[in-house]
């Protein structure tokens, strides 16, 4: 942790552990905002990191002003996209592509907040920083850097972030702060984790009072942020936190975290991408680590939660299909190339894939992945065109047919052209031509 007077810093060398292009870009920042009569200061997570000796590009740029029309005029002068959250008076601003530059900038105008009901979004009205702050959710993401001149380097710390960087705890800013917002305690646990702190004592008992709150929040807010969670780098183990702090349960009932989900999701972290033989589609593998979580539950228990939890489809029917395998996954290990296959086709790839990975080096392991290699591709040399050719009937003869001489060629039992012919010719007979 930085030394010294913390008061001031001299802000080149607070800054100095950003990229050289990122440092030029805030300063033209800071100089838009000068210009406009602004005050503008990082607040929160790089302020933190940067006395944790932690690297960061978690840029939130708070202004005492519009931030949503300060950033249309980064945009106007910068390039870029500008996504807008009038309600919160925030902005995203996406960057153009450049070396050693964020993707985006987070842009907030410093406000107040009031909750009319517990769980409920707050309302907003736009204020001074000293507000901004005090909205916040733990005392070591108050921590505020200003920019701008005259003041620039100044530090403003008026809930001791400082003191509790130091004592490596998490401390909430008052007593309500759970009660306000339930999805503090998924974030105090998460980044604790990451962190390697624990919660001062009070927001403990906090923690415990109010936990009954999660089960208020939305699916969508939730599942937000247990998505967080799991881009975490000890996923499982903050995961493990919550549920012993009682925090999974209160989402849902039929939520926990087996120890087979814990192990699969320490293995998948430190995994390479997917093998390219099993061609998953780039938008899906984001959704893989709630798959390797989800299918270590009963199958209804997915669907509760998947429902609860506003899931999309296509995850849902991932989570689901691996669930329906693993709870198989006896049956499938004795199962023939061509049974085995037709059992899988009937699932979304990436639960197969999932359950590929929670069962490597194993027989059906090596079976799955030939499956993803191999078997998959396979097709008859004859189609519906030829069977037409021989003048069979248009019909459900065609898809049996084709089933057969396909699982032939799986199991072993055709090699070759003549082979499949041969079959072909009993197959009509059978069928009556």
């Amino acid at each position: 942790m930085q030394s010294g007077d913390p008061a001031r810093l001299p802000l080149k060398r607070a800054l100095a552990t950003l990229p050289a292009a990122t440092r030029r870009l805030l300063e033209r920042i800071v100089a838009t905002a000068e210009g406009g009569g602004l005050p503008i200061y990082l607040v929160g997570g790089f302020v933190r990191d940067l006395f944790l000796g932690l690297p960061s590009l978690d840029l939130d740029l708070v202004l005492e002003g519009d931030a949503i029309r300060f950033g249309r005029k980064l945009v106007a002068l910068y390039g870029g996209k500008l996504d807008t959250h009038a309600n919160f008076r925030t902005a995203v601003w996406h960057l153009p592509p450049g070396k050693d530059l964020p993707a985006d900038l987070d842009l907030i105008s410093a406000r107040r907040e009031s909750y009319p009901k517990p769980a409920a979004l707050p309302k907003v009205v736009l204020a001074n920083l000293a507000a901004d702050q005090a909205r916040r959710d733990f005392t070591i993401n108050t921590l505020a850097l200003r920019l701008d001149s005259p003041a620039a380097g100044q530090l403003l710390d008026p809930f001791g972030g400082l003191d509790d960087l130091r004592r490596g705890w998490l401390r909430t800013l008052h007593t309500d702060s759970f009660v306000d917002d339930p999805t503090r305690m998924l974030r105090a646990l998460r980044l604790a984790g990451r962190l390697g702190f624990r919660l001062e004592a009070g927001t403990q008992q906090q923690l415990r009072a109010h936990r009954d709150g999660l089960s208020l929040l939305s699916g969508a807010r939730t599942h937000h942020e247990l998505e967080l969670t799991l881009k975490e780098e000890r996923r499982a183990e903050v995961l493990a936190a919550m549920q012993r702090a009682g925090l999974l349960a209160r989402i849902h009932p039929g939520l926990r975290l087996p120890r087979g989900a814990a192990t699969a999701l320490r293995d998948a972290a430190a995994r390479k991408p997917p093998p390219a033989y099993w061609s998953l589609d780039a938008d899906a593998l984001p959704d893989l680590p709630f798959v390797l979580w989800l299918m270590w539950l009963p199958e209804a228990a997915v669907q509760a939660l998947t429902k609860r939890l506003r899931f999309k489809s296509g995850p849902r029917a991932a989570a689901l299909g691996a669930a329906r395998l693993r709870a198989r996954a006896g049956r499938l290990a004795a199962m023939r190339p061509s049974r085995l296959t037709a059992e899988l086709e009937q699932e979304p790839l990436l639960a197969v894939y999932a359950l590929w990975l929670s069962r490597r080096g194993t027989p059906l392991g090596d079976a799955l992945q030939s499956y993803a290699r191999r078997w998959r591709q396979v097709a008859p040399r004859t189609d519906g065109h030829a069977l037409q050719r021989r003048g069979l009937p248009q019909g459900p003869a065609y898809a049996r047919i084709l089933a057969q001489l396909r699982a032939a060629w799986l199991d072993g039992e055709v090699r070759s052209a003549r082979q499949e012919t041969a079959l072909l010719e009993r197959l009509l007979k059978r069928e009556g031509h």
